[in-house]
């Protein structure tokens, strides 16, 4: 019922046969080694996989480390390493000559099959700030319903330009046309976002179709990216330690450095503030509330 998958390392299948049937859900866990909320709750079903297979309807899911060697050092990516959410375009097979690869190029490869290959995908995240669990996804009416059943908020937008969907996990499927979420679950080791975890795995794959259940209805507060920030430079700092889906005014200050003052041109919803963000890094993103 519940084995290490035959070609990728630290990947389980679950399904009735222990087979790999189709179709199939992948649910990645810690891509970033210290979001470690997905990790638990993979461990949750290993540990007492017989009540989960019990309310399978029909194909295998199969739970995936993302990023151990992270986890072990207790990193968001490993020590010299790379992101590894921004290699999923896999451009640099052909870009980067190998000896330059790090773990997570090469790992990112090793998980390429699923990534690409699976009928739906279910990614699981937590931030460093503190945040209300949300979803990313795309903007297809699709895309919005199955996040809203995960009774969370929804943003999408990260489809549009400027943006890294193609780069991220959910990138291949998104383009695919197939069910694909990302979820925030909250601050890193937060109890919260530990049960979130547990209860956006279980809402996924019923709302899928993978897992028998009911989903209480819901009405999900919508928003729309419409910006990314990358930190411009080393001495840049937010001007506060905000948290998702904090709301700036028009005209309030975002952050400042030596010279440089970036002030909120339209009202704004805070998403994923990161001030551990080094320069070049994504250290905010904003939206609009559509609903």
């Amino acid at each position: 019922m519940f084995r290490p998958h035959p070609n990728i390392s630290d990947a389980w299948i679950l399904s009735k046969s222990g087979e790999l049937e189709p179709p199939v859900t992948v649910v990645l866990a810690a891509l970033h080694g210290n979001e470690r909320c997905g990790v638990a709750a993979i461990e949750s079903v290993r540990r007492e996989p017989s009540p989960f297979v019990e309310r399978q309807l029909e194909g295998s899911v199969v739970f995936v480390h993302g990023n151990p060697r992270a986890t072990e050092q207790r990193r968001r990516y490993t020590q010299g390493g790379t992101d590894i959410n921004r290699l999923f375009s896999y451009g640099y097979v052909e870009s980067l000559a190998r000896e330059a690869w790090t773990y997570e190029h090469q790992r990112a490869l090793e998980l390429r099959p699923l990534i690409t290959g699976a009928d739906a995908l279910l990614d699981i995240h937590s931030a460093s700030q503190p945040t209300p669990p949300f979803v990313i996804c795309d903007g297809s009416q699709q895309a919005v319903r199955l996040g809203g059943a995960t009774g969370f908020k929804v943003t999408y937008g990260w489809d549009g330009p400027g943006m890294l969907m193609d780069q991220v996990s959910i990138g291949s499927l998104v383009s695919q046309g197939k069910p694909a979420l990302s979820v925030e679950c909250g601050q890193h080791e937060a109890p919260s976002t530990m049960a979130y975890a547990h209860t956006v795995l279980d809402s996924f794959l019923v709302a899928i179709g993978a897992l028998a259940g009911d989903l209480p209805p819901t009405e999900p507060e919508v928003y729309r990216l419409f910006a990314r920030v990358v930190k411009p430079t080393h001495d840049f700092v937010l001007a506060r330690d905000f948290a998702s889906f904090e709301r700036l005014d028009a005209g309030q200050s975002l952050g400042s450095g030596p010279g440089l003052n970036i002030v909120i041109e339209r009202e704004a919803y805070l998403l994923l503030p990161t001030p551990s963000a080094e320069r070049g890094e994504d250290i905010v993103y904003l939206a609009e509330r559509v609903s």
